[in-house]
């Protein structure tokens, strides 16, 4: 029987109700997870760590840092590891660990819920037995499962409040699909893998990302800023008529700020050819994230910042692929 690592780091999967049954609060660790969903003790032998016990939404990078590093220290006494993690902010988390531990050699599966495992009418169960399943396949694949399917990290992204089936990879098919049967398709775990070195022990934070509207004004990111992120309209567009935009954009070439360009959609690719304003963009600097999601092009550009990378490093690293993330 397969020896998983289950290491629980708080969210709604784990959580009671404090007073109003329609909030919640962070509750004690699930000792009470083998009690409740008793079926794991046949699909594997689970061990339990408690790294640490925060809503997802005070997640800090530092933290999932730490995550990774004890993940690559004790995963070689497992077959697998099975990660609980709060919703809101699971898709950079997942991003983050999918570049740091792409070469581990065996399955990280992410999941939560949308309802806490005390709940009568929660999502926890499934998502909880279908995870520990998947841990125990041996692919080397760090992964979400949610609802009735799994995931690749470096792809994913939260796009439901409310909905079972909260997340989805836009730009990548999924690694597997779940219902009465486990079809596990034939790209999952099979990428190229590819994070340069020196990359796993610092993540830049002192980012700024603008996410664009109509009439925005275009102010100059704070002094300690060291890159920047915009999450532009369609395939790459900004309204590059603007006179601030355009002093925002030669204020950050000046000083070396790497400025890269997301879309605001929630599938697709930033194509700067495709259009006049992103011809003007790229002309200005810009660097296109291509398929990247807004969560693994944050990732990815706070890991190279974090290691010092000059602006045409992180112009090449977003045209390549470190983990099996569409570009």
């Amino acid at each position: 029987m397969a020896r998983l690592l289950l290491l629980h780091t708080g969210g709604t999967l784990g959580m009671a109700p404090s007073g109003d049954p329609a909030s919640l609060a962070p509750g004690p660790y699930l000792d009470h997870v083998l009690a409740r969903v008793p079926e794991l003790r046949d699909l594997a032998e689970l061990q339990v760590e408690v790294p640490f016990n925060c809503d997802s939404a005070s997640m800090e990078p530092a933290q999932i840092l730490d995550l990774a590093a004890h993940i690559r220290t004790r995963a070689a006494s497992f077959d697998g590891v099975v990660l609980i993690h709060g919703t809101d902010t699971m898709a950079f988390t997942a991003s983050l660990l999918g570049f740091l531990l792409a070469d581990l050699g065996k399955p990280v599966v992410i999941t939560g819920s949308q309802r806490p495992l005390s709940y009568v009418r929660s999502d926890a169960r499934e998502n909880l037995v279908d995870a520990v399943d998947l841990a125990t396949r041996g692919i080397n694949e760090v992964g979400v499962v949610f609802g009735t399917r799994w995931l690749r990290g470096v792809a994913t992204d939260k796009l439901s409040v409310h909905r079972y089936e909260a997340f989805d990879s836009p730009n990548l098919p999924p690694l597997a699909e779940i219902g009465m049967d486990l079809v596990i398709h034939d790209h999952a775990g099979k990428f190229e893998r590819c994070l340069p070195k020196g990359l796993s022990a610092t993540f830049q934070s002192n980012l700024a990302v603008y996410r664009p509207f109509p009439g925005m004004p275009w102010q100059l990111p704070a002094e300690r800023t060291r890159g920047v992120l915009i999450e532009t309209y369609g395939a790459g567009n900004l309204p590059m008529a603007r006179k601030d935009l355009l002093f925002l954009l030669r204020h950050c070439r000046e000083r070396g700020l790497p400025v890269v360009a997301t879309t605001q959609c929630a599938s697709g690719s930033v194509d700067m050819a495709a259009y006049a304003l992103g011809r003007t963009l790229a002309s200005e600097g810009g660097i296109s994230a291509g398929k990247h999601t807004r969560w693994a092009a944050l990732a990815k550009l706070g890991l190279l910042l974090g290691a010092d990378a000059e602006v045409e490093t992180v112009r090449e690293a977003f045209a390549t692929s470190w983990a099996g993330e569409p570009t």
